[in-house]
């Protein structure tokens, strides 16, 4: 049983990912600040994923468990919201804020990938997915611009990772989702209605959809496929 970590993992979509990669044969390690509930094949550890030696501490451990990990998913995200729940504005975040959601965000991605895909490479391969965001693909207001910021530098982390690991066996790819049923969000209709008013498919995705194509990506059936960003939006960028 190959060991599958995944960061966020006791968020709505980590936790979706988490048992969709359980129920595929992997031992999951999940590290996240606020645990996860022990289950069969899925472990966890409250780790604070901007803190590099915790991180580091937490994945060796799993390692010496479990073996060199085969799958890495970096699900954690956040940004402080503004007025009513809404995005804060730009220009009226204060620059802790901003600091802290790239610290969150990019740094905790980056330190999760410098634990663990070395490990992977010196083990002959295995295959990374970056959740991402839409936010950082295109300018818009239902996100901050810290939160933006970051998940572009998450798209980029992500090809550079892949050109310098790709001759080792190493596939890394990131999604960016859009909006999707999620607790708190669905619980605004204006917000909601608004929004899938601009998808094509007319409705917010749900964490099963994303969770899937987050599991092609890391599987055995994915054998070229690295250095992308796959975009799960229902077509609202097109």
């Amino acid at each position: 049983m190959t060991l599958a970590i995944v960061t966020g993992g006791a968020g709505c979509l980590g936790s979706e990912v988490s048992r969709g990669l359980v129920s595929d044969g992997h031992h999951v390690l999940v590290l996240d600040r606020a645990g996860h509930r022990p289950a069969e094949n899925l472990t966890s550890a409250v780790v604070d994923l901007t803190d590099e030696d915790g991180v580091r501490s937490a994945v060796d451990r799993g390692m010496a468990r479990h073996g060199a990990p085969a799958v890495l998913v970096t699900c954690h995200g956040w940004s402080p919201k503004g007025p009513g729940g809404r995005a804060a504005a730009g220009a009226a975040m204060p620059a802790a804020d901003f600091l802290a959601v790239l610290r969150v965000n990019l740094l905790g991605c980056y330190l999760a990938m410098k634990a663990v895909v070395p490990a992977m490479a010196a083990a002959g391969g295995g295959r990374v997915v970056n959740v991402s965001s839409t936010s950082g693909l295109t300018g818009r207001t239902t996100a901050s611009p810290a939160y933006a910021a970051a998940k572009a530098g998450i798209d980029a982390l992500t090809r550079s990772f892949a050109a310098e690991y790709g001759d080792r066996g190493v596939l890394v790819s990131a999604i960016a989702p859009g909006k999707f049923r999620s607790p708190g969000w669905v619980d605004d209709p204006a917000a909601v209605a608004g929004y899938t008013g601009e998808i094509p498919l007319g409705r917010l995705a749900e964490p099963a959809e994303i969770g899937a194509a987050i599991r092609f990506l890391v599987s055995a059936g994915n054998t070229y496929l690295t250095g992308h960003t796959m975009v799960l939006d229902g077509g609202r960028l097109a």
